[in-house]
């Protein structure tokens, strides 16, 4: 394998109209994954955006819980897969309908427009529940390369602190568990590499 600096890529958010993060009802169609070009993909109408995040980008957490079969002489000769959970952890940092229902979940948010006398208006509820299952992608760029995330099926299964101060945004800091999908797999990693070839 020759070394190439066009292939060390940073992951930066790929986002114009929308945000780099964006998430789904469970089941909403997502791109083909066995042939498909991040930079020219099309998601669903159903794919809505969760806004800006923290500076510390995005985290998958790939955590492999393994057992060893030893022998008679106590030599390991083999390790097993005993479970697999895929996580993926970042901080929304913009407080607005989307952001909050991805966190706390789409039964526990509510909104009511501006009116003469007050302006637009969030409810989140905070308790004993977790949020649904979704699809999720995740955008990335780096010039012309671009890098996607599919997670066909996650949900927001904790939320750390949150702090209120005034030289900090609000954060929402999540992590997200993912599930198997039909093909047994919790995370797509797609990327394109920008170099066309010329007819």
């Amino acid at each position: 394998m020759a070394v190439d600096a066009k292939k060390v890529y940073v992951g930066t958010p790929d986002q114009l109209t929308t945000g780099a993060i964006l998430q789904a009802p469970l089941g909403t169609t997502v791109p083909d994954l066995q042939d498909i070009t991040p930079s020219k993909v099309t998601l669903d109408e159903g794919f809505k955006d969760c806004g800006y995040v923290s500076e510390d980008g995005v985290t998958i957490t790939p955590d492999y819980s393994t057992s060893d079969i030893p022998s008679w002489g106590g030599a390991v000769v083999r390790r097993i897969l005993e479970q697999f959970v895929g996580e993926i952890s970042f901080t929304i940092i913009q407080t607005d309908e989307a952001g909050l229902k991805m966190v706390f979940g789409d039964a526990y948010v509510t909104a009511s427009a501006a009116t003469s006398d007050h302006g637009n208006q969030l409810k989140a509820a905070i308790g004993a529940h977790l949020p649904d299952q979704k699809t999720w992608v995740f955008k990335m760029k780096d010039g012309k390369a671009r890098m996607l995330i599919v997670v066909p099926i996650g949900q927001v299964t904790a939320l750390d602190e949150i702090t209120f101060n005034n030289t900090d945004p609000v954060g929402y800091a999540v992590t997200l568990t993912t599930s198997p999908d039909a093909n047994g797999e919790n995370i797509y990693i797609l990327t394109d590499d920008g170099e066309v070839v010329s007819a």
